[in-house]
């Protein structure tokens, strides 16, 4: 899947559920890269896509798929004592 469209996706899955776009702001020494949550209007880095009715969680960069992951894999889960 990686490397398809985001306007694949939203040709077959309909809108995400829930998204979130990310702007990288710079670098911090120690830190790493910094990002900054943006309007998902605007154009962003990274595009993230939350489909929880199909319980994936897609990352876009430059509206290519980069990296897909299982929703219920990030869902947290009380601690069993």
């Amino acid at each position: 899947m990686t490397g398809l469209n985001q306007k694949v996706f939203l040709s077959q899955w309909g809108a995400p559920e829930t998204q979130v776009s990310l702007n990288q702001l710079g670098k911090l020494n120690k830190l790493g890269t910094v990002f900054l949550i943006t309007e998902p209007a605007e154009e962003a880095h990274i595009s993230v896509w939350i489909y929880k009715k199909k319980n994936s969680i897609l990352l876009f960069a430059k509206e290519k798929l980069v990296s897909h992951f299982s929703f219920r894999r990030f869902r947290h889960e009380p601690e069993q004592r």
